[in-house]
């Protein structure tokens, strides 16, 4: 009686482990790829999340501070490459402190006036620009701009 083999070769094994890991590589940059996307579409969500909180509380302060703020910089509301750390609301004890993930976003907040579009020089809206930037790995410096206008009460006028 011949007795048969019930074991694999070497070479068996190893075209084996080739087949297997040629089939497995695909898989795996796969699945690199879709957490980097989903890495992004976080930061994407938390730089929304931080532009409409700002133009919200700089909405909140109204067009005096905000006119007070463009001539004498008082608030310091104005600001360029700004970290985003520290309590939500600055002025509030009892706010909130933003997650330590948040260091890595960068805020730019700039207000103008309508002064030199007038006759009269009185301006009469206040546009906010902000602009959130981030870093994402292999990739340089994303920004989402944000923008709005803080208008005074009693001098917009609909029709003539």
């Amino acid at each position: 009686m011949i007795k048969r083999r019930t074991a694999f070769s070497t070479i068996e094994m190893l075209l084996t482990v080739m087949i297997f890991s040629l089939g497995i590589i695909p898989l795996i940059l796969l699945f690199q790829n879709s957490h980097k996307q989903t890495a992004q579409a976080k930061n994407l969500m938390i730089a929304q999340s931080i532009g409409r909180n700002i133009i919200n509380e700089v909405r909140a302060y109204g067009f005096d501070i905000l006119e007070e703020e463009i001539n004498n910089s008082t608030y310091k509301i104005i600001h360029q490459n700004q970290p985003v750390t520290g309590k939500l609301v600055p002025q509030d004890n009892e706010s909130i402190e933003y997650p330590e993930y948040y260091s890595r976003f960068r805020t730019t907040l700039d207000l103008t006036d309508n002064k030199s579009d007038r006759d009269d020089k009185q301006p009469n809206k206040i546009c906010v620009e902000l602009e959130v930037q981030w870093d994402e790995p292999g990739r340089q410096n994303f920004k989402l701009g944000f923008g709005t206008l803080v208008v005074k009460y009693g001098t917009v006028r609909y029709g003539s």
